[in-house]
């Protein structure tokens, strides 16, 4: 032990404590002091004055766009990286640094933070009652709102009840990867990202695609302002952001200007016919969260990740995604019996389906047994060239066969746990 380092500069033999063979205890003093971990983050308050100056400074620069040259893959990557400095400037200027601490409430408002300030000041016991009446009317409306959009907008009524409690994690638990511990960052990176792209360079069998007949070619006529319209409308605005910051309730009103909803339909109009998707659009972000009710979290396993995409590009794959189901069910390439995930197919339908064949079966005098399983990490296993190879299967026509190509390919993603950020990982399986 160095006992010339800083941290042990106090230490005294005690001689009055005498041990076998003449040995006397060593008190050594560490000093320890309290520190204060600060957790901050960039964010823009919801309904303020610099939300809206945030939206109004994207809706100005998206008129500026020029969109009416767009004829090739060089033109489209300068127009979206135009649109990434867009969203990086308008962010930037508008959104101020939080700091969470354990005293941070969400109902906390800057009203509270003036009357805690003159309190502050003053002492006076006037200012603390003033300030005890502002949080107690910001919790009231905070709470009344919460209230009102469960009641009206998600009618989840089960939301004002904690019916699950997040399960405490141990405060230190070793991740393991082939039998050997994440003891830094790029240990877990690498463990995170070989565990979740476990399927790259697997072989694949397209032999099971040999009985699947030919669809005719589709036609994919342009996109409409109705379709971004219609495919906005039920998004939440509780929304995670993606890395442009971008989330679903600033986009709405983005899109209800007809100069910028006509600037993003011509961009995903163009990509089509060229066969092109922005790599702009193809970064993501992965951020781990544990999955709840684990014996342990030892293991990669345990742990979901939760993909953020650029909400602008989710916005066009949500219309191309439409798209493409119509046109699928129209010449019959789906089977009748998908019914999850396909629209105007639901939960009930999936039920009354069950029921029908329970019954079939009573009514022949059988039993009717159900086996359920789960694929585990299909849509991240999902390989993209024998996507390809369905697709035109499908009829799809040879630019739109050219641009699911170029989507699933040079795609990147970030990992983040907790605070912390992973660089840029290639991804070449998998759908999010």
């Amino acid at each position: 032990m160095n006992l010339n380092n800083p941290g042990f500069n106090k230490h005294t033999l005690n001689p009055d404590i005498c041990l076998p063979l003449d040995y006397v205890p060593l008190i050594i003093e560490v000093g320890i002091k309290e520190e204060n971990v600060d957790i901050t983050f960039k964010a823009i308050k919801k309904d303020s004055k610099e939300e809206e100056a945030f939206i109004r400074d994207i809706i100005k620069g998206i008129r500026n766009i020029d969109t009416s040259e767009l004829k090739n893959q060089s033109n489209i990557q300068r127009c979206t990286v135009t649109l990434e400095t867009i969203f990086k400037d308008a962010w930037s200027t508008h959104s101020m640094t939080k700091r969470i601490t354990k005293h941070s409430k969400k109902w906390w408002n800057e009203q509270c933070t003036i009357c805690i300030n003159k309190y502050h000041e003053t002492g006076d016991i006037n200012n603390w009652k003033a300030f005890k009446s502002a949080m107690r009317n910001a919790k009231r409306s905070f709470f009344d709102q919460k209230i009102q959009e469960i009641a009206t907008s998600n009618k989840r009524l089960w939301d004002l009840m904690n019916w699950i409690r997040k399960k405490s994690l141990l405060a230190i638990e070793t991740i393991y990867h082939d039998g050997q511990p994440c003891n830094n960052l790029t240990t877990l990176w690498n463990t995170l990202h070989n565990s979740y792209n476990s399927a790259e360079n697997r072989p694949i069998n397209t032999r099971c695609l040999d009985g699947i007949n030919q669809c005719d070619d589709i036609d994919w006529p342009p996109f409409t302002g109705q379709e971004f319209i219609d495919a906005i409308a039920k998004c939440l605005n509780t929304s995670s952001p993606g890395p442009d910051h971008i989330i679903w309730r600033h986009l709405k009103p983005i899109i209800s200007d007809k100069t910028c909803l006509g600037k993003i339909v011509n961009i995903a109009n163009i990509c089509i016919l060229v066969g092109y998707w922005p790599e702009h659009f193809k970064e993501s972000t992965l951020i781990i969260i544990p999955k709840p009710n684990k014996a342990s979290y030892n293991m990669p396993k345990a742990f979901r990740p939760i993909v953020l995409l650029n909400t602008m590009g989710k916005l066009i794959e949500k219309v191309i995604s439409h798209r493409l189901q119509f046109h699928l069910s129209a010449n019959g390439f789906l089977n009748p019996n998908q019914l999850e995930g396909i629209r105007q197919r639901s939960t009930i339908d999936t039920g009354m389906y069950l029921t029908h064949l329970i019954h079939t079966g009573w009514a022949k005098d059988c039993h009717t047994s159900v086996i359920a399983f789960n694929i585990a990490q299909f849509f991240p296993s999902l390989n993209h060239n024998f996507l390809s190879l369905c697709l035109a299967k499908a009829g799809l026509k040879a630019n739109v066969l050219k641009f699911f190509r170029n989507y699933h390919s040079n795609r990147s993603t970030t990992y983040v746990w907790n605070n912390f950020a992973s660089q840029k990982f290639a991804t070449s399986v998998g759908v999010g």
